[in-house]
């Protein structure tokens, strides 16, 4: 991330959360003000246009803070994982952003019967990771990835509008082409230790 979008992330945050709590129209107009140099700054500092950048900042609004993301852990009795293809045509685990009305073990269960038509159950929490810090340092809006272990318990793959393929690999053979964005080789392998290790300390960022 170019310092100069460092510096827009931070202003838009300080904009988002002022506009949300003041009272006074003066400072609305002030902070949104600064909502429109944070969009500028971007623009300068990446390829987003302006435009693109306050559309995006208005689809965030609100006081700033982490994005929740879900990925699940699922193995077969060959101690294989299993991973979805997503629409990018890269290998990832089940996942996605948590819904608000869903707990972290529920969006496990949701994403597994969404993108793998399986039905699991959400057993063990292995670890809560900053997506900046594991996954994408560029990201300019900050996530939370929780990882979670899930037992099968019945279903096969159905074509869907996310995922185009369900496949189990052994976690010393998974493909190059995984989606970084969403897990890292390191991530599954963790994911992997958790499995086969009982009890299991959450690793939390």
């Amino acid at each position: 991330m170019s310092e100069l979008t460092d510096i827009a992330r931070r202003l838009q945050g300080i904009a988002s959360g002022g506009i949300l709590y003041t009272r006074d129209k003066f400072d609305k107009e002030r902070f949104e003000e600064i909502m429109d140099i944070s969009a500028r700054l971007l623009e300068l500092g990446s390829d987003v246009k302006k435009e693109t950048a306050l559309e995006i900042f208005e689809g965030n609004d609100g006081y700033p803070t982490p994005k929740s993301d879900v990925r699940a852990a699922v193995f077969n009795d060959r101690d294989e994982i299993l991973l979805v293809r997503d629409l990018d045509g890269k290998w990832a685990l089940p996942g996605g952003w948590c819904d608000f009305d869903r707990t972290v073990f529920e969006n496990a269960v949701k994403e597994c019967r969404e993108e793998a038509g399986i039905e699991v159950e959400a057993e063990k929490l292995v670890a809560v990771h900053f997506h900046r810090k594991r996954n994408n340092p560029k990201s300019f809006f900050s996530s939370n990835k929780f990882f979670v272990v899930c037992r099968f318990i019945k279903g096969e793959f159905k074509e869907n509008i996310e995922t185009s393929e369900a496949k189990y690999f052994p976690v010393d053979k998974i493909p190059e082409d995984i989606n970084t964005h969403k897990n890292n080789l390191d991530q599954i392998r963790l994911c992997y230790k958790a499995y086969l290790t009982d009890p299991w300390i959450p690793e939390v960022d």
